[in-house]
């Protein structure tokens, strides 16, 4: 999979572009310090994708496997940084606020469960080359939304003046072309190909509320908005 750490590393000077605005420009003292150690934490984890496959290609094993265990204290880190950071977009608000903002609580969540699945499918499978690098690989797909989701947000203003696509739909719908292609390629590997398809159903059973836009049905929708305040109004 030579073709990971350049992909990856592209994501990342993304990331920059698509950060750079509501953060990159701002002065630190201006930003919370969780958002700050999110921010960290993502950036590691993509540095530990670009590393970890060309370690492998250029023969580097022993940096591999450094890296490799530097994860097992990297990933708390990250889960950490995500669920903290969902939480403090909450404080401050009103139930009624927060039940607004239970759609991108909801992604948030889906996002992590994904990267987490993920994860502990590389490590579950880590003497397994093969299946480890593919459900490596897609602990990174799980980070793509917020990069595409902020681009595609400035360009919709820059060009349209205006805030009405479904940027998940795109996120995510970038998320599955990527998965079916890698499937495509795939069709004859040996051993592995099974790992992107379970990611792919993965991420269509995520969307698929947003999808039927269960949350414009007060009825279904009600018992995750009482999560997200639950959540929100703890200390």
């Amino acid at each position: 999979m030579r073709w990971a750490a350049p992909t990856f590393a592209a994501l990342l000077a993304l990331s920059l572009v698509a950060f750079w605005p509501g953060y990159l420009a701002k002065p630190m003292g201006t930003i919370g310090g969780l958002t700050h150690f999110h921010a960290a934490m993502g950036t590691l984890w993509l540095l530990m994708l670009i590393v970890q496959p060309w370690a492998i290609h250029s023969g580097r094993r022993q940096l591999h496997r450094m890296v490799g265990r530097g994860s097992y204290v990297l990933m708390p880190l990250v889960l950490v940084s995500m669920i903290g950071l969902a939480h403090a977009s909450m404080q401050g608000h009103t139930p009624q606020q927060v039940g607004g903002l239970a759609y991108f609580f909801y992604v948030r969540l889906v996002l992590l469960s994904i990267f987490v699945f993920a994860y502990a499918g590389a490590i579950i499978n880590r003497h397994q080359p093969a299946v480890h690098a593919r459900y490596m690989v897609c602990t990174g797909l799980a980070l793509v939304d917020p990069v595409v989701h902020r681009l595609a947000h400035r360009f919709e203003l820059w060009a349209f003046g205006s805030e009405s696509f479904d940027y998940q739909l795109l996120s995510f719908g970038l998320v599955a072309a990527v998965l079916v292609a890698l499937i495509g390629v795939e069709r004859h590997a040996r051993v592995g190909r099974h790992v992107f398809p379970l990611v792919l159903v993965a991420f269509l059973i995520g969307w698929l509320p947003l999808g039927l836009e269960f949350y414009k049905q007060p009825g279904i929708w009600t018992a995750w908005k009482a999560f997200a305040v639950a959540f929100a109004a703890l200390p």
